[in-house]
């Protein structure tokens, strides 16, 4: 992975520049405190006025010591000056900066989305959850992506997200769902058999480009698998069978007023005991397509009666504020607690 390999060069850095400072203040410091009769401090003292070409006399050095300072003068000057300059370097690396910045934000993310390729299905996929409101990490390897991921304003690691621990940097334990959006089902079922055995509860989406593909991506531990090609496919069709109900569906003739999404009902939620009814007094135009109880049964329209349980699938449309609403309050961190 470039982006720790880059971090661990650096602090290997440091420390090298670091030792060899050190290494030359304590022999100097030594070798003039055995030749001349000086105290500690007089000798580190001469030896740092010594190595950086300060220089404010010989101070009386016998010519023993004059050794240990031609020889100080010889290596001591180089190494400073090298390991001056090395620091120098490393302290003023504006992509450095960024990369550890970039590392920072990563760590605080939770609950995200690993995007796995930041080609085309990649960067539509990391546009839409940010407009959503979800934040995104992003495993690239290739440079042209790392760069246009960089330029959109995504969260990006450089490396390959079939490695163990290019996904941990990437928080996979944290992540809510790993999407697989490379362009090769070999690597696609790498990374979904690395990301389930990193995290067994997180949800998996993988790019399959046929259908045998599709099915050992589930068999490996994909959630659910999807196809270019066919979802282009159908969207084609959909559009010359049904134009009106995918306008709709698009937003198209309602200026992206009009969305289909789903809501997981929280143990604590405000919504559990209430009604259909009652809650669509509150949200109006929101329409409650059907509801998936724990049990696995499946609600299609459910009835005004009908109430909200605890572990609810709801799936409703709506516009984007309804959206957030029924959002809110199926969840638990936004509800008001007595």
């Amino acid at each position: 992975m470039q982006y720790r390999a880059t971090q661990d060069n650096h602090f290997d850095a440091v420390l090298r520049c670091l030792a060899l400072l050190s290494a030359v203040g304590c022999f100097g410091t030594i070798a003039f405190y055995v030749t001349e009769d000086w105290t500690l401090w007089r000798c580190l003292y001469f030896t740092l006025i010594t190595i950086t070409t300060v220089g404010y006399g010989d101070l009386g050095v016998s010519p023993l010591g004059e050794g240990v300072a031609a020889l100080l003068l010889l290596c001591g000057i180089g190494t400073f000056t090298y390991s001056l300059s090395t620091l120098v370097q490393i302290a003023t690396d504006e992509e450095g900066a960024r990369r550890r910045k970039m590392r920072r934000n990563i760590e605080d993310c939770n609950d995200h989305i690993i995007v796995c390729g930041y080609g085309r299905m990649g960067r539509a996929i990391c546009a839409e959850l940010n407009h959503d409101g979800v934040a995104c990490v992003v495993i690239e390897h290739h440079d042209p992506g790392v760069q246009l991921a960089h330029e959109d304003g995504q969260l990006v690691l450089q490396g390959r997200a079939s490695d163990d621990d290019v996904l941990r940097s990437a928080g996979v334990q944290r992540a809510r769902g790993v999407v697989c959006a490379v362009d090769s089902d070999a690597e696609n079922m790498f990374i979904t058999v690395t990301a389930r055995q990193l995290n067994n509860h997180c949800l998996v989406v993988a790019r399959a480009e046929t259908a045998e593909s599709a099915r050992k991506l589930k068999h490996a531990g994909a959630t659910t698998t999807v196809s270019p090609h066919e979802m282009a496919g159908r969207s084609a069709a959909s559009a010359l069978l049904r134009p009106h109900l995918t306008r709709i569906m698009s937003g198209d003739d309602m200026e992206g007023q009009f969305e289909l999404g789903e809501a997981a009902v929280h143990e604590r939620s405000t919504l559990v005991g209430q009604t259909v009814q009652e809650f669509g007094c509150e949200a109006d135009n929101v329409v409650f397509v059907a509801i998936r109880r724990v049990c696995g049964r499946i609600m299609v329209r459910p009835r005004g009666s009908d109430q909200f349980e605890s572990g609810d699938i709801i799936i409703f449309a709506g516009s984007h504020q309804d959206a957030q609403l029924v959002q809110e309050r199926a969840g638990y961190s936004n509800t008001v607690m007595a």
